[in-house]
């Protein structure tokens, strides 16, 4: 169970990860948008060093990062490192909210993890090998076209600010599958 909960609320899948994250870190808190008083209050010293530190990451005030897409869980140690980890399973992709928050705060120390049962995969903004054009429940279709002799695909825009491509940007990658793509990140 969450720390500051009354009932337990996680699905297996986060459980799993909450359990993994304990094993590494002093502290686990699911990071909800109202979390942040309970962390200061909880947490003071702790919180005002986080706090710091999320500001020289991301230039923004700490109380700002707990808001709609602010990934799953914080980790974090007596000393104040810090760690955001957004759980997903395979069939769940970013929604516009987590995409857009990753956007605002692109310098926070921050990872996805695909997690199924016992198995997991981490993606952070050092590792963005594959992402899907769509999110599980959007319905849009993105189209591959072949311009001047190459192929070409829009990606979201969060995405490619997450990932630093700029339009005129070429990048290598390929089809994972129907709605995703591996891209060349080197």
């Amino acid at each position: 169970m969450i720390p500051f909960e009354n009932q337990p609320s996680l699905t297996e899948s986060e459980e799993y990860v909450e359990e993994l994250l304990e094993t590494n870190w002093d502290n686990v808190v699911r990071s909800t948008p109202g979390i942040k008083e309970d962390l200061k209050g909880k947490y003071p010293k702790i919180a005002e060093t986080i706090s710091r530190k999320i500001k020289e990451d991301t230039k923004s005030e700490f109380s700002n990062i707990f808001r709609p897409g602010v990934p799953d869980f914080m980790a974090f140690d007596d000393s104040g490192k810090y760690l955001f980890v957004e759980v997903k399973s395979s069939d769940d992709g970013l929604r516009g909210t987590q995409l857009k928050w990753l956007r605002d705060f692109q310098g926070i120390n921050m990872e996805i993890w695909f997690a199924d049962e016992r198995d997991i995969e981490k993606l952070s903004k050092e590792n963005f090998g594959s992402y899907g054009f769509r999110d599980v429940k959007d319905d849009s279709n993105q189209e591959v076209e072949r311009r001047n002799g190459k192929l070409w695909v829009e990606l979201p825009d969060e995405l490619a600010a997450i990932t630093g491509i700029d339009e005129q940007d070429t990048v290598e990658w390929s089809l994972k599958s129907n709605d995703e793509l591996i891209l060349d990140n080197r």
